[in-house]
């Protein structure tokens, strides 16, 4: 993810009848961590320790928000520091019982893709102010526990002025959860996208993040799709499965508004 954040992910695709390929930046467009706080922590890692979702260079944060008890004291001024975090307003009502659980931590980018950081960059700040939150492990996560990456395009090879431009941009949308063997995954919310579990004591160091939901930007199928395969129907149905999420989630996420109102 570093490498694709300095030099972009190359996606091979035929641009009137040429081979080419398109390079993309990714960034972070919008993350929510939720915990089942009757539920002990596995782990009880030390700030700047590997978290078994992301390296310490690449964690998360958290934060004291309306309704939720911070597990971390920050201070006014960190809050401030982070000019880009959203907090939307919420009823000041215990989040405990929440059918997603407790909202821990909540960003929402909301520069312009030109003034964005590439991820591993935003992610690297977000976890410099917030260190004590690479305690978590992706098993202390629920699995409401979301992130959603902005992928913009930078430049293609080869370069030539008889290919036209792509303008295509995606966002997609990825569980962060990976709940440990012995967890009751039946009860806890969002059930139907596939977990796999793991033992605590056998999580590997980095996993995958399969994607769920899709949002795009300036799509042609047409472009994008192998020979002789349709796929505009799988695109529009995680398109839909994203706009389903949030709305299971109640959650105004503004990267997403803007693509579906402006394809």
């Amino acid at each position: 993810m570093e490498e694709w954040s300095v030099y972009g992910a190359g996606v091979h695709i035929l641009l009137e009848g040429y081979p080419v390929i398109q390079y993309y930046v990714p960034y972070l467009s919008a993350i929510q961590l939720y915990i089942d706080p009757s539920r002990p922590s596995t782990s009880q890692r030390r700030p700047g320790e590997e978290s078994s979702t992301m390296s310490s260079s690449s964690s998360w944060s958290n934060d004291a928000i309306q309704g939720a008890q911070s597990h971390v004291e920050i201070g006014d001024a960190e809050i401030s520091a982070l000019n880009r975090l959203s907090l939307r307003d919420r009823p000041k009502t215990d989040t405990r019982n929440s059918p997603a659980g407790q909202l821990v931590f909540e960003y929402f980018e909301q520069d312009e893709p030109s003034s964005r950081k590439p991820l591993t960059n935003t992610v690297s700040d977000l976890a410099s102010q917030f260190p004590a939150l690479t305690t978590y492990r992706s098993c202390d996560l629920l699995p409401s526990s979301w992130i959603s990456v902005a992928w913009y395009p930078i430049y293609r090879v080869p370069m030539g002025p008889t290919l036209k431009n792509l303008d295509a941009c995606f966002l997609t949308y990825h569980c962060l959860s990976t709940p440990s063997n012995g967890t009751a995954t039946d009860s806890l919310p969002f059930r139907g996208f596939n977990i796999r579990e793991f033992d605590a004591a056998e999580m590997p160091s980095k996993l995958a993040l399969p994607t769920f939901g899709l949002a795009f930007y300036k799509f042609q199928a047409s472009i994008w799709n192998a020979p002789d395969v349709i796929e505009s129907p799988k695109a529009n149905s995680l398109l839909q499965e994203a706009d389903n999420w949030l709305r299971h989630l109640q959650v105004d996420h503004p990267d997403f508004r803007f693509f579906v109102t402006h394809t």
